[in-house]
């Protein structure tokens, strides 16, 4: 048995509302669709044991025909997607599919996400119980008055932008959720570190990558697309 093994879940259950309406998961990209690259990110690896979507009832038939050609013999799970992303996380979580000592979440309209990224999520999680991947915030930010007027420039430094994968000591993460729940303080909730932050855990940040774009747009795409071409992946 490969030590260290990962469930990877995969939220899905959003209705690519910005994207313009149609499912963007099953946009194509130089050959696979969006859902199909990220669920290959995980499917060729020996340390993930499986894969769980959360999406909505009426899509896992479907989904699991379209996933069927890069799954590696993968064994591929789903659960019912909530309203919110916190809720399809849980969902799974609680599920009898995450078993191990480790699970992954990835934004399943993350399609290009670096080897090396995962990698060091993966390996970050089984050092310290929690990860995450991070970039250094690029932009100049600014605060705005009610009326739009500038009130202040953000001082951007130690900033970053969240990635995923995230990852971690799967029963560090349940419990977690499980205080929020209890406590009633898991509407507010974005994203899955911030479940350990809330419940005073420690998360570490590993080395996140702007290839690692999440599809949101219809321009996110393109970018996505033109990336995928010029490194041929």
């Amino acid at each position: 048995m490969v030590q260290n093994e990962f469930t990877v879940i995969l939220p899905a259950a959003g209705t690519s509302s910005r994207f313009g309406g149609t499912d963007k998961l099953l946009s194509e990209i130089n050959g696979l669709t969006v859902l199909q690259r990220a669920v290959k990110l995980f499917s060729q690896r020996a340390d993930v044991l499986r894969i769980v979507i959360a999406t909505p009832t009426d899509r896992h038939d479907s989904y699991r025909r379209h996933l069927d050609p890069v799954l590696n013999r993968k064994e591929l799970n789903f659960v019912q997607g909530g309203s919110e992303r916190w809720e399809s996380v849980y969902n799974a979580l609680i599920s009898p599919y995450v078993q191990g000592d480790y699970v992954a979440i990835h934004d399943a309209a993350r399609p290009l996400t670096p080897e090396s990224l995962i990698d060091a999520a993966f390996t970050a999680a089984v050092e310290h119980g929690a990860s995450l991947p991070l970039v250094p915030e690029p932009a100049t930010l600014k605060k705005l008055s009610s009326d739009r007027v500038v009130a202040q420039t953000v001082d951007r430094a130690g900033l970053f932008q969240a990635q995923t994968p995230q990852c971690f000591r799967t029963q560090l993460l349940r419990d977690a959720f499980e205080q929020l729940i209890r406590d009633k303080r898991i509407a507010g909730v974005t994203d899955d570190a911030q479940v350990i932050e809330w419940t005073g855990g420690r998360v570490v940040g590993t080395t996140g990558s702007s290839v690692n774009i999440k599809i949101t747009t219809q321009d996110d795409l393109t970018l996505a697309r033109a990336l995928a071409e010029s490194s041929s992946i």
